[in-house]
């Protein structure tokens, strides 16, 4: 079978970007993708000693459920709360030494992260620090990765360029849940930590690789609070706070399927059966939509994906999980890529860090307020998996208010 032409930019920069990227895709998919079931299994101690007396549902001890849901929300919650916190200050550090620096500190506290989750398996408690480590490096790494990605592309070649980058993550998609989850069933989660560890060291390498590019930006609380008074700016916020809806239930989405299935290996051989679809189109999908920037097929993804979210509240056997999750694969390889490449081509400019960053304050800010309603909605009625796939399907159409140019009349 001949694949679509698709016409990439090949720059130096790119080839390094592309290559961090993928290699850290490879660990989130094969390492960070289990994390959700990983923290659903992780005692902690304190939970034992707290009075649930008040819950409306009139228990006085929690289920396994709500304990493995509060692990994952209350992680999640700190990851975040330390990435909005410390966003402006790893910012800055950007901006004095450069984004080489914070691709190499990005990757380094990830592999920290890493080892900190292989620690936590003899001795709970460590997992705390690997979540505020990794809240750290969410600003280092991806604030740059952004930016980089915005400064090295041409306008009218961000769609191609995210499109063969996005092939590629579902090519390591396509195989890397299901090795994942063979590693666990037979080997355990400290010899897929170890691996993720050797692959952040090869992403590192090619982060040393980058150019150093020095930013001249002027990032600070204030500049934050004076964007986030612009309708057209608090427009697009509210696509990233519906994008983070979507993204943390899909964090949640292989607990669900690992409740349903009931072992790791199962969850990963589904992804990966599901997706060679999703990875076609992803490929040839990009330069077409830099040259029809037809909003009709962004908006009929939006409703389609909202519909699958509520869907996927009836699913219950591996066949109708399957279907399901394909179809939703394919239509999210055109949805967000063409989201991502509005929002993407609006960092282009001289404030283009300032933008990413502000993003990111709002993207965590809008995972504390997720999390929250996860504790909150398991804790006062034991079990949300309906509601919280309403706030998914709701996040997703929050996303067809994103504009290529700000309106200033919004």
């Amino acid at each position: 079978m001949k694949l679509p032409k698709l016409s990439f930019q090949k720059k130096q920069n790119l080839k390094h970007l592309y290559v961090i990227r993928l290699m850290r895709e490879l660990v989130n998919k094969l390492v960070m993708f289990f994390l959700p079931i990983y923290y659903f299994n992780l005692h902690l101690p304190f939970w034992d000693k707290i009075n649930w007396g008040f819950s409306l549902t009139g228990q006085n001890t929690l289920t396994a459920l709500q304990i493995g849901i509060f692990n994952i929300a209350l992680l999640h919650f700190i990851n975040r709360l330390v990435a909005f916190i410390s966003s402006i200050w790893v910012a800055n550090r950007t901006i004095k030494f450069g984004t080489r620096h914070a691709f190499v500190m990005g990757n380094i506290l990830y592999a920290l992260f890493t080892a900190c989750l292989f620690l936590s398996q003899v001795n709970p408690y460590w997992v705390f620090l690997a979540v505020i480590i990794d809240g750290v490096q969410i600003n280092y790494f991806w604030n740059s990765y952004h930016y980089s990605l915005s400064r090295n592309s041409d306008h009218h070649k961000i769609g191609s360029n995210l499109g063969i980058i996005n092939f590629l993550l579902n090519l390591i998609t396509m195989i890397s849940p299901a090795l994942g989850g063979l590693i666990i069933t037979g080997l355990g989660y400290s010899n897929l930590f170890l691996l993720g560890l050797v692959l952040i060291i090869i992403a590192l390498i090619f982060a040393i690789l980058m150019d150093n590019v020095k930013v001249r930006d002027k990032i600070s609380w204030e500049e934050f609070s004076t964007w986030m008074m612009e309708p057209g700016f608090r427009r697009l916020g509210t696509t990233f706070v519906g994008r983070y809806f979507n993204d943390g239930m899909l964090q949640m989405w292989p607990l669900y399927i690992f409740i349903l299935l009931g072992t790791s290996a199962k969850v990963g051989f589904l992804y990966s059966f599901s997706l060679i679809l999703a990875m076609l189109i992803s490929y040839s999908v990009g330069a077409v939509i830099d040259k029809r920037k037809n909003r009709k097929p962004f908006i009929v993804s939006a409703g389609i994906l909202s519909f699958f979210w509520i869907i996927k509240s009836f699913v219950v056997g591996f066949w109708s999980i399957v279907v399901v999750n394909t179809l939703d694969r394919i239509t999210s390889s055109f949805h967000w890529l063409f989201f991502d490449r509005v929002w993407i081509a609006r960092g282009k400019g001289r404030e283009g860090l300032s933008y990413f960053t502000y993003r990111q304050m709002i993207t965590s800010a809008a995972a504390i307020m997720f999390w929250s309603l996860v504790f909150f909605l398991f804790y006062f009625f034991g079990e949300a998996w309906v509601s919280l796939f309403l706030i998914a399907a709701v996040g997703v159409l929050l996303t067809l208010l994103v504009k290529e140019h700000q309106d200033p009349k919004a």
